[in-house]
């Protein structure tokens, strides 16, 4: 079993426009609202995959039981702990002129210790079942930046395997917790490590850098560059999967989409490189949809057929 945790969960919406102007009246040709958060789109994308997932994290609101319950439609269970508050509203806008996306995040609810509490017992009981524990996204106000590195601390013993994606402060802290798998994006990684990943000796150093510094294994994520996947002691170069222009509609989610079908591999027993390719095939049939977290197994199947190159590298 996956279980994914989504500490700020929220509503992702997402608006369709012929273009979009500052200062300007837009009427939205189409409009998407799903549960979301990095944690549910993982979630979305391994369920679609046909794995078993149960997501979990923080609600609040009225906002907070549309995404339990848009989860449980989409046939993913939820064990979410409802905080005081609302939930928060993440906007995207794609004008389809200029091929742009816009994102205006909300900060969501405050979260307190006492909720923390009850979110790491909730883990605890989950983390025995599940193979994989996968911690992403940004942490809620109230909650400091070692969170994850607790939370992770705290399933050593459990036999789960944890994997993290986040940012910042809270990225490096987790980091040494020795999480089996981080996925930061190539700002991300940049902001931590203080140098530019412009190069591929860079990204070497830097796959090797992150696991140096507790992480077991790191995939870096690098957009239509594809990726960097390494430990200690092997390092591989995976090529996105090729798409034309016009295939391109959001790119939102698709490090989620990534990360989902990597670690779907995995349970399936595939080797790392190929579930790395997997894992950029739902990343590619991610980029069809309008909503983030969207695929489905026919456009992943698809993509699986494109070449797509692994060079071990070092």
């Amino acid at each position: 079993m996956l279980v994914t945790v989504t500490l700020n969960a929220a509503i992702d919406k997402t608006y369709r426009l012929a273009h979009f102007r500052a200062g300007e009246l837009h009427r939205t040709q189409e409009v998407w609202s799903l549960p979301g958060g990095k944690g549910i789109n993982v979630a979305r994308v391994a369920n679609t995959l046909g794995q078993k997932v149960v997501t979990s994290g923080f609600v609040a609101g009225h906002n907070g039981r549309f995404i339990a319950e848009g989860c449980n439609r989409e046939g993913i269970a939820t064990s979410f702990v409802e905080v005081q508050g609302e939930s928060r509203l993440c906007l995207t806008f794609l004008d389809e002129q200029a091929k742009t996306v816009t994102e205006v995040l909300e900060p969501g609810p405050a979260v307190g210790a006492d909720e923390l509490a009850l979110l790491q017992a909730r883990l605890t009981r989950l983390a025995q079942q599940a193979t994989y524990v996968v911690f992403s996204g940004s942490l809620p106000r109230g909650l400091l930046v070692n969170t994850y590195a607790v939370l992770i601390k705290g399933l050593a013993s459990s036999g789960a395997k944890c994997v993290l994606d986040t940012s910042g402060a809270a990225l490096a802290e987790g980091i040494g917790a020795k999480p089996e798998l981080i996925k930061p994006n190539q700002p991300e990684a940049e902001a931590i490590l203080g140098y530019s990943l412009d190069s591929d000796d860079a990204r070497y150093r830097a796959v090797r850098e992150l696991c140096s510094r507790g992480a077991k294994r790191v995939l870096l994520s690098l957009g239509q560059e594809g990726a960097w996947f390494g430990d200690q002691d092997q390092t591989w170069r995976i090529s996105a999967v090729p798409l034309a222009e016009a295939e391109v509609n959001n790119t939102v989610g698709c490090g989620d989409s990534l990360l989902a079908g990597v670690l779907t591999g995995r349970m399936r027993e595939l080797a790392w490189p190929d579930a790395i390719r997997l894992g950029m095939a739902c990343a590619a049939a991610n980029t069809s949809s309008f909503g983030a977290g969207v695929v489905t197994a026919e456009a992943v199947q698809s993509m699986m057929n494109r070449p797509m190159h692994v060079e071990q590298v070092g």
